[in-house]
């Protein structure tokens, strides 16, 4: 951003020259390859309407956390682009919150709002949220399984640690070479890394195949004043023939020559004139661009050296252990190549013996490939008996694997990972989890401590669960009904968004006619006449809040049979602030992209017509148009634009579609919600006999439908069992700071994903809420 801001200044003060504009384009191009390259978190379009269940949600978290390479497919509800590069997941808990609470308290959650692009309906779950994810088995990788082998893999190949690494499959050389970041993490010496400031780069290419050239490389070194030096350095080529055996002399006074490894003696060196320059000159003119250096814990002998060099395999992370461990290369070369080195009667190592061995060995593995590696070395190299089954006939695989090999749950497989994984939580948490090995958990007093504690630890750690139990104590002193009842009072406090009241309207009026004048703004969910008034009035409650506020601002002053009809909400305390609420759910940034568009003719506007129409505001990114059901006509869609820029254009401009004239305002209800009103069942009141609205009406007093008679729930209690409205608001915003608080301590490139559960009370259901971003800063 520096660089970026410093071309702006220039381009101020005097013209950019053709080069700084060629600097400016590179500038822009790394940033553009850097976010390209940055894992993301997104939904198809396709699904983003649609609710996701506890399943779907553990399938996310156990590939986030573990990734492909341990044979876990992608979710397909969802995109988790370049997961290899997410650097930890972190998981928050919302407990007892339901998206109900959201959207009632939509003005306190402002960093849920903003900080989180992607939202999902969550079914909610029949048991504890907690419990049931952090318990859920991992599935066996069906593609690790299925093999030439005549014996099926059990879990000590399957999720044994090379396996996990490299997979089950024979490949290519080009497969093992340590990444930069495993580079790093081995203390490699790096470009740019600390203390390799001084350090030669050998002429290395980004061509690597698997036809790349093998050398072998191994060190012996002494204690000098300054520390460890170079004494002997030997490389071998791939044919095992050794083209480099140089004694080096160190620059400083010698403290221990370390004759016991290295063989140096006083006398030995004393004739020698090599110095370090001197062999890195050999090396740079020895190795060609596309060499692969291999070495046993080369990381030791590329520091003695001071060079970098970009391709490496290492013998030690080959052959890998849990947790870090390595195996000596004197093992490897005994049980691999049943060859003996370093022999003790022999004084020191002979660094051509050491390079050839690290090298063959290197060479088996690739060559015979993972699997034929763990199934003929299991026992004599890593000390594990491995238990096989013959592979069963017609078709019974999935049988026999389910006797074979047993489901790992995301702290075991973590774990046997070598990563660590956290949960923090006030409630006491199931013991069934797993043991105290596998998840290091802390019980908290309180949402605050659980987020102090996180903010502390969060980064020592791969996966890391918070569960804020804030709600649930204040409703600890409410009774199920009680609770029952607030969630009810929630729901209609919604639904009261959508009401309008239109009229006076002709007193022969039928509700079949306002239907037909209605239904152009959007989908109607009850439709009620008020004749207890001395004209006559209607109570139409629309599905969507686009709906209700087109309705409001385009029937007012229109005439219809000598009738100036006027629209108004119903006057209450749930409307006397609803315009800033409506402001707010504009500019939503799940809305801020977003159009409604009403009127459509079900029969003849096509996705065709919708982009023709609208993509002179600017290029559209999708068209949502809700599924069609039985009997009910889609009349409008949700478009989404490219740029923010094009929605006011598309809003002020009138748009029509042949003769048909469209309505069309700023999106309000997120994309992954049916209609506002979707948390219960939509009843649609005109659906039935047109012509008989008595029995209409009679249908939607049996539905238990709001009609004109009955009271206004806003003018219901603002107290639930003695929890004050003012009170919940509060822990509502606690919530959300809470959650502001560890979003911003996370690390950057880490999969945020908070829960609200959502609640099942008997055969209702009150769906959850899922927020998901990859932090980028």
């Amino acid at each position: 951003m520096a660089d970026s801001a410093g071309c702006k200044r220039k381009r101020r003060d005097s013209p950019l020259t053709a080069i700084d504009h060629k600097k400016a384009k590179v500038i822009t191009g790394s940033e553009n390859a850097k976010q390209a390259h940055a894992p993301r978190f997104t939904r198809p379009h396709e699904h983003r309407c649609e609710q996701i269940t506890l399943k779907d949600l553990t399938d996310l978290l156990h590939y986030a956390s573990l990734g492909k390479r341990y044979g876990l497919k992608k979710p397909s509800w969802c995109r988790l682009h370049h997961q290899d590069r997410l650097a930890r997941v972190h998981v928050a808990v919302l407990e007892g919150i339901t998206q109900l609470h959201f959207y009632r308290y939509y003005s306190q959650f402002k960093h849920l709002r903003t900080a989180y692009t992607t939202r999902c309906t969550l079914a909610p779950p029949s048991c504890d949220m907690l419990s049931a994810l952090l318990s859920a088995e991992l599935s066996v990788p069906q593609e690790s399984l299925q093999s030439s082998q005549t014996t099926t893999p059990t879990v000590d190949v399957v999720w044994h640690p090379v396996a996990r690494r490299y997979g089950l499959k024979r490949r290519g050389l080009s497969s093992y070479l340590l990444t930069e970041e495993e580079m790093i993490k081995n203390n490699f010496p790096v470009q740019g890394g600390q203390g390799c400031e001084a350090f030669v780069c050998t002429q290395t290419d980004d061509h690597v195949t698997d036809s790349s050239p093998l050398y072998g490389l191994d060190c012996e070194m002494c204690v000098t004043q300054a520390g460890t030096e170079l004494t002997h350095v030997a490389v071998v080529d791939s044919r095992g023939r050794c083209i480099l055996d140089e004694l080096v002399k160190p620059l400083n006074p010698i403290i221990s020559y370390c004759t016991k490894f290295s063989g140096i003696t006083p006398a030995v060196l004393a004739p020698v004139t090599t110095r370090l320059q001197d062999v890195q000159s050999k090396l740079l003119k020895l190795l060609p661009p596309d060499a692969v250096l291999v070495g046993h814990s080369l990381d030791n002998d590329l520091r003695a050296l001071k060079l970098i060099h970009l391709h490496v395999i290492d013998s030690s992370l080959l052959y890998r252990r849990e947790f870090g461990q390595r195996f000596k290369l004197k093992h490897l070369a005994q049980v691999i190549l049943k060859r003996e080195i370093q022999r003790e009667e022999v004084i020191g190592h002979d660094p051509c013996e050491d390079a050839c061995a690290a090298l063959q060995v290197v060479q088996y593995f690739i060559s015979k490939g993972p699997r034929q590696v763990l199934d003929l070395h299991l026992e004599d190299v890593w000390g594990v008996l491995p238990k096989t089954q013959q592979t069963p006939v017609n078709g019974a695989l999935n049988e026999s694997l389910h006797h074979t090999v047993s489901p790992l749950r995301i702290g075991q497989a973590l774990h046997k990972a070598g990563h660590s994984a956290l949960l923090l939580s006030k409630s006491a948490v199931s013991d069934s989890l797993s043991s105290n090995q596998v998840w290091r958990r802390h019980r908290c007093n309180s949402d605050k401590e659980c987020v102090c504690v996180f903010k502390r630890v969060a980064q020592s750690y791969s996966l890391s669960v918070v569960q804020l139990s804030s709600l649930s104590d204040v409703l600890k002193r409410t009774t199920e009904e009680s609770k029952e009842t607030h969630l009810q009072q929630m729901l209609d406090r919604l639904e009261q968004m959508c009401v309008l009241f239109v009229g006076p309207l002709p007193c022969d009026y039928t509700e079949k006619k306002l239907h037909t004048l209605l239904r152009h703004y959007g989908g109607l969910r009850t439709v009620t006449l008020v004749q207890t008034t001395h004209r006559l009035y209607a109570r139409v409650e629309f599905q969507h809040l686009e709906g209700a506020q087109l309705a409001l601002h385009s029937l007012n002053g229109n005439q219809n049979h000598n009738q100036i009809i006027k629209a108004q909400r119903p006057l209450s305390e749930v409307t006397l602030d609803l315009e800033d609420s409506l402001t707010e759910l504009q500019n939503d940034v799940l809305n801020d992209h977003m159009i409604y568009v009403g009127g459509l003719s079900p029969h003849h506007h096509s996705y065709g017509d919708l982009l023709q129409a609208f993509s002179s505001f600017g290029p559209i990114n999708s068209i949502i148009t809700p599924a069609k059901k039985s009997g009910k006509c889609r009349r409008h869609s949700h478009i989404e634009f490219v740029s923010a820029e094009s929605v006011p254009a598309a809003v002020r401009s009138p748009v029509q579609i042949g003769d048909r004239k469209l309505h069309v305002c700023c999106a309000l209800t997120p994309t992954h919600m049916h209609t506002w009103t979707h948390t219960r069942p939509v009843t649609m009141a005109m659906g039935g006999d047109m012509d008989n609205p008595e029995e209409e009406r009679r249908e939607l007093d049996s539905s238990g439908q709001i009609t004109g008679n009955e009271t206004d729930p806003s003018s219901a209690s603002n107290c639930v069992d003695g929890v004050q409205e003012g009170e919940m608001e509060r822990v509502m915003r606690a919530l959300d700071r809470n959650v502001g608080k560890m979003f911003k301590a996370l690390q950057d490139k880490t999969l945020s994903i908070v829960i609200l559960p959502g609640s099942r009370r008997g055969p209702v259901e009150y769906p959850g809420l899922c927020f998901f971003e990859v932090k980028q800063v």
